[in-house]
């Protein structure tokens, strides 16, 4: 594993907080949630139909009320993926702890852009507030 913020990458994240590197990751904020639309999803080896999705907003002080369900969640970060590193995103452990879980493909290398994900809330209403640290990124060489 390698860190995106130290000296051995090539990589890049945008955004990054003060109190957001850690020793293994850097921390990830929330910028948006969105309801996911409840349509079919098709998918198969030659297309692909998304279900689309609504962007909730938050109160004026920035907080967001979610019952449990499944909410596509788009980073404040923007990552540049070195050539020969990729980068996958995991849930901090609070949320965890509190049957909240965040999922997120693997971020190949080339890839540049923003970073979203899946959060699950599986057990009773989140209190959420825009800029909340959700995920931590983690890099590796490829």
């Amino acid at each position: 594993m390698i860190h995106i913020a130290g000296p051995n990458t090539t990589s890049s994240l945008t955004n990054i907080r003060e109190g957001d590197v850690q020793p293994n990751a850097v921390d990830l904020r929330l910028g948006k949630v969105l309801a996911i639309t409840p349509t079919d999803f098709v998918i198969s080896e030659e297309s692909k139909i998304h279900r689309g999705s609504v962007e909730l907003q938050p109160t004026d002080d920035g907080w967001w009320v979610l019952p449990p369900g499944s909410y596509e969640v788009v980073m404040e970060n923007i990552i540049t993926v070195g050539p020969d590193e990729a980068g996958w995103v995991i849930t901090r452990s609070t949320l965890n702890r509190n049957g909240v879980f965040l999922t997120s493909g693997l971020y190949d290398s080339g890839y540049n852009g923003g970073m979203a994900g899946c959060m699950h809330v599986n057990v009773g209403p989140l209190h959420i507030k825009r800029g909340t640290r959700i995920g931590q990124l983690l890099l590796c060489k490829s």
